[in-house]
């Protein structure tokens, strides 16, 4: 599903939009499992309390649900995400790090629902890796006018993106006016997307996002995945960041750190 070409186009703009490659079915079952999230239902439990779901975030994010939800992990397991992640981050697995369903809601002209711009490598400094790869689901079309992921195309090269911890800003102006001070003037692409297809971006890809003008609505679903070499390390002061919630969820190693290779909070999708 992923050759050459692919794999050279991630290398040089940091993200990939696949054809349509996910069934009705799997997609229709990710739709049960937030509904039964959403009404509380549990098939399993997270090992702290994370204080809330996300629900009354103006942009809702409902975190993982792989953990929680079999409907979720299953999906996964049965769909190629897996094996497409691992190909385009050329690494020999991967497992999951960390997911989530974002939702963004109906036009409201007396509130923003932006995603300000940010890169996912911001938000794991306690990772060791640079490679790690997200894939973005969107549970029905996402034309222009829905909202859909945007990117700085190449961004992934770029220096202190991995400190742009930034997902609820809604000033997109001035982060973007910021590194175009720095010589590096974001190049802005919004990738619409068809039911089925996935989008694939480099862990230090900018990515964001625009408000949804429609009357809907749209539900998307992020996995965040870790390629094979990835491990716990002290997050740097300067990252600004003190760790992760994945470090309270996991098991820690024989040196008392989080083990970032912990099957049970960390499932490998690929190889199945």
């Amino acid at each position: 599903m992923v050759g050459p070409e692919d794999i050279a186009h991630y290398r040089a703009h940091g993200w990939w939009l696949s054809p349509p490659v996910l069934s009705d079915d799997v997609l229709d079952t990710l739709a049960f499992g937030i509904e039964r999230y959403r009404l509380g239902e549990r098939d399993r439990h997270l090992a702290v309390d994370l204080g809330g779901d996300g629900e009354t975030e103006v942009v809702a994010q409902l975190d993982y649900l792989s953990l929680q939800i079999n409907e979720f992990l299953d999906a996964l397991l049965s769909s190629p995400v897996g094996e497409m992640a691992a190909a385009l981050a050329e690494t020999e697995s991967v497992r999951i790090f960390h997911d989530q369903v974002v939702i963004k809601p109906p036009f409201d002209p007396n509130r923003s629902a932006k995603v300000g711009w940010h890169s996912d490598r911001a938000y794991w400094s306690s990772c060791s890796s640079q490679s790690m790869i997200t894939a973005w689901i969107p549970l029905e079309d996402v034309p222009e006018e829905k909202g859909p992921l945007a990117v700085w195309d190449a961004s992934h090269t770029w220096p202190e993106t991995e400190t742009l911890h930034s997902f609820g800003d809604q000033d997109l102006q001035t982060i973007e006016a910021r590194f175009a001070d720095k010589g590096h003037t974001p190049q802005v692409l919004t990738l619409p997307m068809t039911r089925g297809q996935v989008s694939f971006h480099h862990c230090r890809l900018v990515h964001g996002g625009y408000p949804n003008k429609s009357s809907e609505d749209r539900i998307a679903y992020a996995i965040h995945m870790q390629d094979d070499v990835n491990h716990y390390v002290p997050p740097a002061a300067a990252s600004g960041r003190t760790g992760h919630i994945n470090d309270l969820l996991c098991r820690k190693t024989a040196d008392n750190k989080p083990d970032y290779a912990d099957p049970e909070t960390f499932p490998q999708l690929w190889p199945v």
